[in-house]
């Protein structure tokens, strides 16, 4: 059945971060594409993986591991910052893999950025990358000098 074509916008980053998970678990390429900024500067760096550039070849990129099925992530921690026009969140990602029966969990450190268009807040960013042994705790400094 098509598409019926629509705006999608997100009044917030937090909204279309949420759109981005929501896509990822029911395989849904066209609603990934909807969230993302359709410019030449949107980027992605999936785990282990070279960096991505631009809106097609993203899009491409997400499209063919969408089509192995839904990728389930839990979010176990958040982190963000915002300002009017940018935000940046930080998490840690659970994600459940089967391979050959058997199940296993991996943890990915992921940072999303997203931009506020006239047509709302887009993905301008995606990056993701294994955490050393698997799993990786928050872990927080306090505020000092850093150089």
């Amino acid at each position: 059945m098509p598409r019926l074509a629509r705006a999608v916008l997100f009044s917030s980053p937090e909204e279309c971060e949420q759109a981005f998970y929501e896509a990822l678990d029911g395989a849904d390429i066209e609603a990934l594409g909807d969230l993302l900024l359709q410019d030449d500067d949107v980027a992605c760096i999936h785990p282990g993986s070279a960096r991505i550039l631009g809106y097609p070849a993203v899009r491409a990129s997400w499209a063919a591991m969408l089509a192995a099925g839904p990728i389930r992530i839990r979010v176990l921690a958040r982190r963000s910052f915002e300002s009017p026009t940018l935000a940046v969140s930080t998490l840690i990602e659970e994600l459940v893999i089967l391979q050959g029966g058997a199940r296993q969990v991996v943890h990915v450190l992921a940072s999303n950025a997203y931009v506020k268009t006239p047509g709302g807040w887009k993905m301008v960013l995606h990056h993701g990358a294994p955490a050393p042994q698997g799993h990786m705790p928050d872990v927080e400094a306090p505020l000092a000098t850093v150089h």
